[in-house]
């Protein structure tokens, strides 16, 4: 597929990256609508879908070259496979996850013995354990009932679903949909959820010049959004179709910048623990999640932003 890279040359193929539909994918919309891509002659074609599993599953199924993912996929996977290699981190989101439960503020908060919607093996239901844990309650004692994130608002406005744990949209969306009737439980558990590019490792070293270059036009999107906030949310309402309400509701959770540091590995590592703690995972031990990062190309463009890798 791919023909060989001479620098200074677009590439001859484009970049297929599996971008998931939320506010965490900004950098991405910004160099395209802007043409940072473009100006670091890297042809991109992004590929929609709904969550950084799904993302990670095309790659992974050929479908794709790069994913937007969070954390937690990439640590279970890894248990099953590592043919896939980390080139950054992109964006810290310290509220993106959420708790959206049915009933008043202020009414019975207990979350013991109801039925709660979350997709199964995503980095809501890892912030749904650690809630649980952090508010003293067994999460064997919850009824976990596994759904698909189109389905989420849906099944907790029915009362399919008694709560739900969920990423942005979907938290500001089940609020809005139960119209003064649900509430959002606060959270302090210590977990920022980091979203990443994960790359098909066949292309490791074959492709760096074109992971740099994509990596150049996002460094650019994040001085973007940082220099030009307002402009940035307008791309992000347009495309998403977005309300200004939404915006600056969820705005302040999310910090843009490029980077790969021992925090994510330290993630990743607990998350591994819960995962086998809990059952997600049948009787194998961690997978060492420092040789997938592949810090090359991140270094050749923001030096002191990655910390770990080759």
């Amino acid at each position: 597929m791919w023909a060989l890279l001479v620098p200074g040359l677009a590439c001859a193929e484009p970049l297929r990256l599996a971008v998931s539909r939320t506010p965490l994918s900004l950098p991405l919309y910004v160099a395209e609508e802007k043409g940072y891509f473009s100006a670091e002659s890297v042809e991109v074609q992004l590929q929609e879908c709904l969550g950084g599993q799904r993302c990670l599953a095309q790659m992974l199924e050929g479908r794709a070259d790069v994913a937007t993912v969070a954390d937690l996929p990439m640590a279970l996977t890894a248990f099953r496979r590592t043919d896939f290699a980390i080139i950054a981190s992109f964006v810290h989101a310290s509220e993106d996850l959420k708790i959206i439960m049915r009933g008043p503020k202020g009414g019975d908060a207990s979350l013991t013995s109801r039925r709660i919607g979350v997709p199964i093996g995503s980095a809501a239901q890892y912030y749904l354990d650690l809630f649980l844990i952090v508010s003293g309650i067994d999460p064997r004692t919850v009824r976990i009932v596994d759904l698909r994130p189109e389905q989420l608002v849906e099944n907790l406005v029915s009362g399919k679903v008694d709560a739900i744990a969920c990423w942005e949209p979907y938290g500001y969306q089940a609020l809005k949909a139960l119209n003064g009737g649900g509430h959002a439980l606060s959270a302090s558990n210590g977990y920022i959820q980091t979203f990443n590019l994960a790359v098909q490792r066949r292309l490791v070293g074959v492709q760096d010049v074109a992971f740099e270059r994509l990596l150049r036009a996002l460094r650019r999107a994040e001085l973007f959004i940082q220099q030009e906030p307002d402009a940035a949310k307008a791309i992000l309402r347009r495309r998403l179709a977005m309300e200004s309400d939404f915006l600056e509701f969820s705005w302040p959770s999310f910090s843009y910048r490029l980077g790969l540091d021992q925090a994510l590995i330290a993630t990743m590592e607990s998350q591994a623990r819960w995962a086998l703690r809990e059952g997600q995972i049948a009787g194998k031990a961690p997978p060492n999640y420092l040789s997938l990062v592949h810090a090359a190309p991140l270094r050749k463009v923001k030096p002191t932003a990655a910390t770990i890798g080759r």
